[in-house]
């Protein structure tokens, strides 16, 4: 059961990421209006991975608040989304540049707590 929900959390990760980064160029580098399936996609795919993520803390019995690793990087992955909407609502480059920005180095820092578990 673990190996089968780390390996579609994984996968929606990706999904997630890589749809991102492509909404990004669409929008702020292509100046493209997003196709709808474009805009109900990252809702199902993020819904899945939130699903994922819950059914590996109950089968790892790891949980935010109770494991210090885990809540924080639960804090860096809001920060991922809240910038993430940020930068692809942006009209101001330099503004969506600086939300790309924070989106990444959130991303990187979640990964960074998932691989380490540090704190």
């Amino acid at each position: 059961m673990y190996i089968a929900l780390k390996h579609a959390h994984l996968t929606f990760i990706l999904l997630s990421v890589v749809l991102f980064y492509f909404r990004f160029y669409k929008v702020q580098i292509a100046g493209q209006s997003l196709p709808k399936v474009l805009k109900i996609l990252p809702h199902i795919i993020d819904t899945l991975l939130i699903a994922t993520a819950i059914g590996l803390c109950i089968v790892i019995q790891q949980y935010p608040i109770m494991q210090n690793w885990l809540t924080i990087k639960v804090l860096f992955v809001i920060a991922y989304i809240v910038f993430a909407a940020l930068a692809i609502k942006a009209t101001n480059k330099q503004r969506a540049i600086a939300m790309l920005t924070g989106a990444s180095v959130s991303l990187i820092m979640a990964a960074f707590m998932a691989i380490h578990k540090l704190a």
